[in-house]
């Protein structure tokens, strides 16, 4: 990750966080994060290997330093990071969803930047904005096909609450959403249609805007060639891993990642779904700057609560509140809105009930 890194910043990118930042050394086997917790500092790793972990336990904390407990249930390694990957990224978007902590496999030097600080210049600096976000997308994206690529690691998911999909409206402005019905076209999805093909080149941005749909993943070992040139008569077996509702995305992630998908996106039922051509929204990151903060920001928001949830069913010990379980105040339940996070979701879902009816889907 350190060539993405380095790609996508500007030198007045990277001046700035060296400005801003300070170099620790993390000794081996030290928690730097605790990933849903909000931390004071996001980190980009300069020299040696973290892992991302679910806990088996209850962790204690000193200043950043965490020490994990040991209970019934083993901790699990969901994947590794290299140098030049930012760690604490999820606590700029404010979702969070499973209990997990990333430590030093060993001895690691890394760039500490003040959370608040970062904020600050993210909503100041356009263009610093721009390639940071397009940098964190780009670092998401590969760690959710690392974990899509390996064999039996993610089980099925049935639900994907409908907040997050109101979120990412919530980060548009008015004029985004003016832009994308004055260029995109309405596509209508017969049930088992798919729209996406596993292996398969992505050729535009789709908005979901009625109906359902289903993400799965090869089964067995991912190979995109056997994917791509399959017998158009052959299906391959697939595992079921989340659905897509209205108002959310698919096919962003090929923006930042050129690579085909590791994953088949179809139908269940009957769907609609709004289609920006690759190539017009191509032309509109390059041209209109706040344009291209805004998406590449949505984008990072949408892998970040994707890989979220898709890690959420490799854990244990989840204290999600339940519909059927009466709330305690004194517990901070991990899918629990603040005020903030309900206004934003109000506005998006106004935005994107303004959206369909320019395009007059009821």
């Amino acid at each position: 990750m350190a060539e993405v890194l380095l790609s996508e910043l500007s030198n007045a990118d990277i001046n700035w966080m060296i400005a801003a930042g300070r170099q620790e050394q993390i000794n081996a086997g030290t928690v730097l994060v605790q990933l849903c917790r909000d931390p004071e500092v996001i980190y980009l790793l300069l020299d040696g290997a973290l892992t991302i972990v679910i806990p088996n336990a209850k962790s204690t904390s000193t200043d950043h330093v965490l020490t994990v407990a040991e209970s019934d249930c083993q901790d699990r390694e969901i994947t590794r990071l290299s140098r030049g990957e930012i760690v604490g990224e999820t606590s700029l978007f404010d979702l969070c969803f499973m209990p997990a902590i990333v430590k030093a496999d060993v001895n690691s030097l890394v760039l500490a930047i003040p959370r608040q600080r970062l904020i600050d210049k993210l909503e100041q600096d356009i263009n610093f904005s721009t390639h940071f976000y397009r940098a964190i997308a780009l670092m998401l994206s590969e760690r959710l096909r690392q974990i899509f690529e390996m064999p039996g690691q993610v089980q099925a998911i049935t639900e994907q609450p409908m907040k997050e999909a109101l979120f990412v409206f919530g980060e548009l402005r008015d004029s985004d959403a003016d832009w994308l019905v004055a260029v995109g076209e309405i596509k209508s999805l017969s049930p088992n249609e798919v729209l996406l093909q596993a292996g398969r080149p992505v050729e535009a941005l789709y908005f979901i805007l009625d109906g359902l749909l289903l993400i799965s993943s090869p089964e067995g070992d991912y190979n995109p060639l056997t994917l791509c040139f399959k017998s158009q008569g052959k299906a391959p077996r697939e595992k079921a891993i989340a659905n897509l509702t209205r108002g959310e995305i698919s096919g962003a992630s090929s923006f930042v990642d050129f690579r085909p998908p590791a994953v088949t996106v179809r139908a269940v039922n009957h769907s609609l779904v709004l289609s920006i051509p690759r190539q017009v929204l191509a032309v509109k990151l390059q041209q209109d700057m706040s344009f291209a903060s805004r998406f590449y920001r949505v984008l990072a928001l949408q892998l970040s609560n994707s890989l979220q949830t898709v890690m959420s069913r490799l854990g244990c010990n989840k204290s999600n509140y339940s519909q059927h379980q009466e709330m305690d105040e004194d517990v901070e339940y991990e899918d629990e809105l603040d005020l903030d996070s309900l206004q934003q979701v109000s506005q998006g879902a106004a935005r994107f009930n303004w959206m369909l009816k320019r395009l007059g889907v009821t």
